[in-house]
């Protein structure tokens, strides 16, 4: 009798371990399922600046347009990754601006300036919350030519070009 109460524990033994394993990973996936529907249930402002925050995606690329009226921003990517059409951003009232790294305002922003625009999209629209601009250099403007700084520094005597 001994021997089969034995071979039937070896066999159940398996399965509840296999069943209660099962039951862990499924309590715990559910688990974040539900914490997640917490935060969508939720109409507090600080769940909504949580969701922007995971959310947000950078563009760069040239500025093609803007409308200050509307403040409109239609921008042109500069890698293939971001797609070849203009992107198009509603920019927010309050959103932050800079110019070379300084402090800006909506009205700096100006066709053919590179542009950094983190923005979020809600309801299919891309809302540009901050945009870094660079201002536009001439060209050849601040490359320096090789050697240009070892001529510098030497005595400009003993050119054969002078005679």
């Amino acid at each position: 009798m001994r021997s089969r109460e034995t071979s039937a524990i070896s066999v159940m033994l398996p399965l509840v371990l296999v069943l209660l394993l099962a039951g862990l990973l499924a309590g715990c996936g559910g688990g974040d399922q539900s914490g997640g529907g917490q935060q969508g249930g939720n109409e507090g402002g600080g769940e909504s600046l949580e969701q922007e925050r995971l959310s947000k995606k950078v563009a760069i690329g040239t500025v093609r347009a803007y409308k200050d009226d509307r403040r409109r921003l239609s921008l042109r990517p500069a890698s293939e990754e971001q797609g070849d059409k203009p992107l198009g951003f509603k920019v927010r009232k309050k959103a932050q601006v800079t110019v070379d790294g300084k402090q800006g305002e909506l009205g700096d922003i100006e066709e053919g300036q590179q542009a950094q625009v983190r923005y979020v999209v809600e309801n299919g629209v891309n809302r540009a919350i901050i945009v870094q601009l660079f201002s536009r250099q001439q060209p050849g403007g601040d490359k320096k030519q090789p050697g240009e700084d070892n001529n510098q520094d030497q005595p400009s005597g003993g050119d054969d070009s002078s005679g």
